[in-house]
C-alpha cells in the first residue's frame, strides 16, 4: 500500500525520528518549517501546533475546491518524548545528571521503546493523533485518480511553461504549509549555520576532544569508525539504532537484553565524553542545537 508523501509536522530529531516515527507519518511538504527542536520552549511547541492545525484545515478546503475529500489531520510536537534530549545528539546540552537518570533505565531510548510502549518518556502518547485517515481514501480511488490526488496534494512535481516564464505548479500541502510555517531559513542564514558548524568541527580543541573521546570508547570496546565533532556523539547511538532497525521485531525476552546491553553503553558513551560535552555545552550550545544547518 502506497503511503501519503505529505504529512503536515513529522518529527525530524534525526536518528531518534526514524525509530520512533508511525508507519502512517510521511515526509513534511516542501518548505515546511521543522517542528521545535528539543529543548524549546513549551510556547514554541504550541505555536507550531497549532500552525498545523491552520495548515491541514487549508489543505482540507483546497483539496474539497479540487474535488477530492482530505481529512484534516494536524499532528503535534510531543513534549514527553525525552530521547531527543537524553539520547542523541541534543543530551550533549543537558546536564549529566539528567541524561544520566534517563540512560540508566532507558538507554538510549531504542530498545527501550519496546520493553516500555506505553511509556511516554521513549515516544508512547495516549493522545497521538492515530494512523493518517488520508491513505485510506487515496487507496479507495483508482489509478488514475490517485495521480490527480497527488498532484493537487503536493503540486505537479515539475515545471512547466506558462507566457515563456518557467514556473512550478505548488500543491495544497506546500501552499498551505508555507502560508504558516514560513519557507524556513534563507540562503543566507543556512550559509552562516554552515559555517558555524564548521567552526564546530574544526576548532583544535574540540578536535583533541572527540578524539579522545573515541579513544575511550574504543577502550572499552565499542567500535568508533569516525572520531570527527558531530559525528562522534552518534557513534555508539547510532550501532544500536541499527541493531532495532535491521533486526526486526525482537521478542520480549531479547528485547530486554537488548536494552540493558544498551544502557551499559548508554552510560559508557556518557563516561567518555566528558571534555567534549563540556566544550559543546559552554562554547558551540547554538551549533549543537541547530544541527549542521544544512537540513
Amino acid at each position: 500500500m502506497r503511503r501519503l508523501t505529505v504529512s503536515v509536522a513529522v518529527l525530524s530529531l534525526a536518528l531518534l525520528a526514524a525509530c520512533g516515527s508511525h508507519a502512517d507519518d510521511a515526509a513534511a511538504p516542501a518548505g515546511a518549517a521543522a517542528p521545535p527542536a528539543a529543548g524549546d520552549s513549551g510556547t514554541r511547541a504550541a505555536d507550531y501546533d497549532a500552525a498545523s492545525v491552520k495548515v491541514e484545515s487549508s489543505i482540507a478546503d483546497c483539496m474539497k475546491k479540487a474535488g477530492f475529500r482530505y481529512v484534516a489531520h494536524p499532528t503535534r510536537v510531543d513534549e514527553t518524548d525525552q530521547r531527543a534530549l537524553y539520547g542523541g545528539p541534543q543530551s550533549l546540552l543537558q546536564p549529566d545528571e539528567k541524561v544520566q537518570a534517563f540512560r540508566a533505565k532507558y538507554g538510549f531510548g531504542l530498545f527501550a521503546a519496546l520493553v516500555y510502549p506505553t511509556d511516554p518518556a521513549v515516544g508512547a502518547s495516549p493522545t497521538d493523533a492515530g494512523p493518517n485517515p488520508n491513505n485510506a481514501i487515496r487507496d479507495g480511488l483508482d489509478k488514475a485518480q490517485q495521480a490527480a490526488y497527488d498532484q493537487a496534494l503536493n503540486g505537479a512535481g515539475g515545471e512547466s511553461k506558462a507566457g515563456g516564464e518557467s514556473t512550478t505548479s505548488s500543491g495544497c500541502a506546500p501552499t498551505a504549509a508555507q502560508k504558516y510555517f514560513g519557507s524556513g531559513p534563507s540562503k543566507d542564514q543556512q550559509a552562516a549555520a554552515a559555517r558555524n558548524y564548521a567552526a564546530f568541527q574544526n576548532d583544535p580543541q574540540v578536535v583533541a576532544a572527540a578524539q579522545k573521546y573515541a579513544d575511550c570508547l574504543r577502550g572499552k570496546g565499542y567500535p568508533v569508525a569516525s572520531a570527527s565533532p558531530g559525528t562522534i556523539e552518534q557513534s555508539v547511538q547510532g550501532s544500536y539504532f541499527d541493531k532495532v532497525s535491521q533486526g526486526g521485531t525482537p521478542g520480549a525476552a531479547a528485547a530486554k537484553t537488548g536494552l540493558t546491553n544498551e544502557i551499559k553503553a548508554a552510560l559508557d558513551d556518557l563516561g567518555c565524553r566528558t571534555d567534549y560535552a563540556k566544550l559543546a555545552r559552554t562554547r558551540y550550545a547554538a551549533v549543537i542545537q541547530a544541527g549542521t544547518g544544512n537540513g
